[in-house]
């Protein structure tokens, strides 16, 4: 008489159907895909924060060459960084209340830096 084991399961499985591994190979595809893509977004964002940096510190640059030298003129740069081309501009206005503000944009690829400061008239 046959076990009841043996009816149901007329034959022993030592390993995995080819249906599970095609459901496991699916599930694992997908969840590379999702690292990938997740790895590919943090690396463009890393590259936009270095160039935001960048982009800052030759506006400070530009401000403390402008208060150093006491150069009372509008100039207009532009300068090749890490691979990246920067527009870089510096206007100098007087103020109404004796101060000469110095205003500096930076713009690259499609981004724009602006800072500017009042400082008494040199």
């Amino acid at each position: 008489m046959p076990f009841m084991e043996d009816i149901l399961l007329p034959f022993k499985s030592n390993g995995f159907s080819l249906l599970e591994l095609l459901f496991a190979l699916a599930i694992l595809s997908f969840g590379l895909t999702a690292l990938l893509q997740t790895h590919h977004i943090a690396a463009g964002s890393l590259k936009s924060t270095q160039e935001r940096y960048h982009a800052l510190l030759l506006a400070q640059e530009w401000m403390d060459a402008a208060l150093v030298s006491e150069k009372k003129n509008n100039q207009i740069d532009k300068v090749y960084r890490s691979n990246v081309l920067y527009a870089i501009s510096r206007k100098v206005v007087q103020s109404a209340n004796d101060c000469v503000k110095i205003i500096i944009d930076v713009q690259w690829r499609t981004f724009h830096l602006s800072i500017d400061s009042c400082y008494p008239d040199f």
